[in-house]
């Protein structure tokens, strides 16, 4: 057996902490689309159009960060390197 099953799991593996980071999550998401709210109520004049529409702040962002994620995925294959990349130099 190799040492990665005989490893009693970390405190990030356990359910509750899982759960409980998942609900500040959720949380944390809920708040910055009643902050997008409160925002576009309190911004009657925007700079462009598209900024008076409720929660696009959040929605940008969100979208922004996944392009971003799944750009890295793409790009790792472009310019990644075999593990051993640098040993079969020396």
């Amino acid at each position: 057996m190799s040492d990665g099953q005989n490893k009693k799991p970390g405190w990030a593996d356990t359910k509750v902490f899982r759960n409980g980071f998942l609900g500040v999550l959720i949380i944390s998401c809920i708040a910055a689309a009643l902050a997008g709210l409160n925002s576009a109520w309190h911004n009657p004049d925007p700079h462009f159009e598209i900024e008076g529409i409720p929660v696009f702040f959040a929605v940008y962002g969100f979208v922004a960060f996944a392009f971003i994620v799944l750009a890295g995925q793409h790009l790792r294959k472009l310019v990644g390197r075999k593990e051993d990349y640098y040993d079969d130099r020396e």
